[in-house]
């Protein structure tokens, strides 16, 4: 599985000149970056950056306006995708490309063997061996639907290095669906990669990964290159942050100090509640919660451990098993969305690219679902006053919102991010059940999220707050609750615990 060395050509891949516009837009602009074997180079920047766009076209989604790539010595296409994988090239999307009904073997199986017979006992040894030797950990047999995050990413990295000829490895944002404890494990893996000869790209927006794993690094900033460094000259994080921002200015966020004096009304309350998954079975048992107004409550726990199933619970999606939810002191039943919108409750899933795009409409069209208020005009839409007052909202503005009528199946992942919170904080709900709101954002949206937040409880709003980052969750939260062994444990306050408790907790439950 060692990969040799091009002896006379120093790189695996080389991009001259790479340009691509949609329309009026330059999401990149006279790229410049090669690809080295054993080694992993970091591509950085902002959400809007234009990361993902530069790997779509090094992975053939997307064809180059402008600029060659070279491989092997020569210039290549790689439009559409078939042929950059037959030059070796393979992606591991944030959008995981699976079959939830199948299972891992047979998801890998129509990745990698060819024609109608597979050979199920040969496929399932080398899904054995490398994930072995990668420490990627997946059971052939399992469902997809069985599999939590981490588990799903590890499935898709298997399926790319069985792939024929894989050289080059695309990982988009891959610790973003990642609790800390996986991180590291993670690098490790990048590790080996590189030692096996494996070229990497690695678009990330987190210094301190790049820092840890880089030999060289491309910062990108408005579609551009802004800055290019390598381990060997020294990798700086202030320098990449500062190509990374260009003159923008991080603010700390501020949370004002708690009045523990101060007797808020409870606006929602779980009692015995039991959820139960897509398949049946029992997510969480017998859990008791309370919101209170201008309340922020985390939730942690390793992914998997029922966060999808209790959101989409306390916001109609999904009926409680048993046991009853109120919400301002009002029983509400599962399964009738509406009754939860009009009490004041917003929810922002997990997966927003997912369960929050409708294909072919903009993020004006976007933004009159739950968000703000239709206006006619005469027997339409004033989609003209709807316009300005998206562009004229603060939420908008300070989230740097993409323009209003570009089409949300075509932003990336962070710029989806950025339309459905935006959306959620226009509303200014009573109740906000929110999931990793910082999921696949750089630096400088997630400090301006979580102040957002802040702000969104201090005018009253009762937030619910899922995240994998114990700093986030101890920054923002009032209260903690942790989710493990099919029970949530807490409240916790976060004056009297740390993150190793509430870590410990997350691994091993009451026992910890």
């Amino acid at each position: 599985m060692v990969h040799p060395d091009v002896e006379s050509y120093p790189y695996l891949l080389k991009a001259q000149g790479l340009t691509k516009r949609f329309g009026s837009l330059t999401a990149n602009q006279s790229i410049q970056l090669e690809v080295k074997p054993g080694s992993i180079h970091a591509i950085l920047g902002e959400n809007g950056a234009g990361k993902s766009t530069l790997m779509k076209m090094l992975y053939g989604v997307y064809e180059p306006d402008e600029g060659e790539i070279w491989m092997d010595g020569e210039t290549v296409s790689l439009h559409p995708p078939t042929r950059a994988r037959a030059k070796g090239i393979g992606m591991v999307f944030q959008d995981f490309r699976v079959i939830p009904a199948m299972t891992v073997l047979d998801n890998i199986a129509l990745s990698v063997e060819k024609g109608w017979r597979i050979r199920r006992k040969s496929l399932r040894n080398r899904i054995v061996e490398v994930s072995s030797k990668y420490g990627l950990a997946v059971d052939p047999d399992a469902f997809v639907w069985q599999l939590d995050l981490g588990q799903r990413q590890r499935l898709e990295i298997v399926k790319v290095l069985l792939a024929p000829g894989t050289r080059i490895i695309i990982f988009d944002e891959p610790t973003s669906v990642l609790v800390p404890q996986e991180v590291e494990s993670f690098l490790q893996m990048l590790d080996l990669l590189r030692r096996d000869g494996y070229g990497i790209l690695l678009i990330t927006h987190k210094i301190n990964e790049v820092l840890a794993c880089a030999d060289q690094v491309t910062v990108l900033r408005s579609g551009r290159v802004s800055h290019q460094m390598s381990r060997e000259e020294g990798l700086d994080g202030d320098a990449l942050i500062s190509a990374m921002l260009g003159d923008k200015a991080l603010k700390p966020v501020l949370k004002p100090a708690p009045n523990s004096s101060e007797v808020r009304p409870e606006v929602l309350r779980v009692e015995n509640g039991t959820i139960r998954g897509d398949h049946g079975e029992e997510v969480l048992a017998d859990f008791q919660l309370s919101m209170r107004h201008g309340e922020i409550v985390g939730v942690a726990g390793i992914s998997g451990s029922g966060q999808r199933e209790l959101a989409e619970a306390l916001f109609g999606l999904r009926k409680l098993a048993s046991g009853t939810l109120t919400v301002h002191g009002k029983p509400l039943r599962g399964g009738d969305v509406r009754a939860f919108m009009e009490a004041g409750v917003s929810f922002v899933s997990e997966d927003p690219i997912k369960e929050s795009v409708i294909p072919g409409f903009t993020i004006l069209e976007h933004m009159v679902l739950d968000g703000i208020p239709v206006r006619n005009k005469g027997v339409g839409i004033d989609w003209r006053h709807i316009r300005s007052e998206l562009e004229n909202s603060e939420e908008a503005k300070s989230l740097a919102l993409a323009d209003a009528g570009r089409r949300a199946d075509q932003l990336s992942g962070g710029n989806v991010q950025r339309m459905v919170l935006s959306r959620a904080l226009i509303r200014k709900p009573d109740i906000l059940i929110i999931s990793y709101p910082s999921r696949g954002l750089d630096i400088g949206t997630t400090l301006t999220i979580q102040q957002r937040l802040i702000e969104l409880a201090e005018r009253g709003t009762a937030i619910l707050l899922f995240s994998e980052d114990l700093d986030e969750l101890f920054k923002l939260s009032d209260k903690l609750v942790v989710l493990a062994g099919k029970r949530l444990l807490g409240p916790y306050l976060p004056s009297e615990t740390d993150k190793a408790q509430i870590g410990a907790r997350m691994l091993k439950g009451e026992s910890a």
